[in-house]
């Protein structure tokens, strides 16, 4: 992939958190195209997350590569993004932050779609801080 292709990404979460992280991530980066958000919400059918989930899978790999980001490990949205992967080829990251969608947003421009997880992930548990410790340090 060069320069000109743009990386898809789907953010798949519980609830409205996936909706909130791009909200927030915009306000620091700017609007971004090429974003879809789904969240699933108490009482919703999994099965119907999966229908639009490959929908929109299936259009967007049209454009270019798909990287998909679920909220954490095992939930209802990871399971659903993870059977998925059966039928299409996509990148998945499960645990996002909004540091790592930061990182991704703001390089998803060049490279391709699996260096560009490697590089979040770096991103992501370089993010986790204890900031109790970091005072101790400074301290001492």
């Amino acid at each position: 992939m060069g320069c000109d292709s743009l990386i898809e990404i789907i953010l798949v979460s519980h609830g409205d958190y996936a909706k909130a992280m791009l909200k927030s991530a915009e306000m620091i980066v700017g609007e971004q195209q090429g974003v879809h958000v789904f969240g699933l919400h108490l009482g919703d059918s999994v099965d119907e997350l999966r229908e639009k989930l490959a929908k929109t899978i299936e259009k967007v790999q049209e454009s270019g590569e798909v990287l998909v980001l679920t909220d954490m490990f095992s939930g209802s949205p990871f399971n659903v993004t993870f059977s998925l992967m059966e039928h299409y080829s996509f990148q998945h990251l499960t645990g996002i932050n909004l540091p790592m969608l930061l990182e991704i947003l703001t390089s998803r421009h060049s490279g391709n779609a699996k260096e560009l997880c490697q590089e979040v992930l770096e991103k992501g548990i370089a993010s986790i801080r204890d900031v109790n410790q970091i005072i101790e340090e400074m301290g001492q």
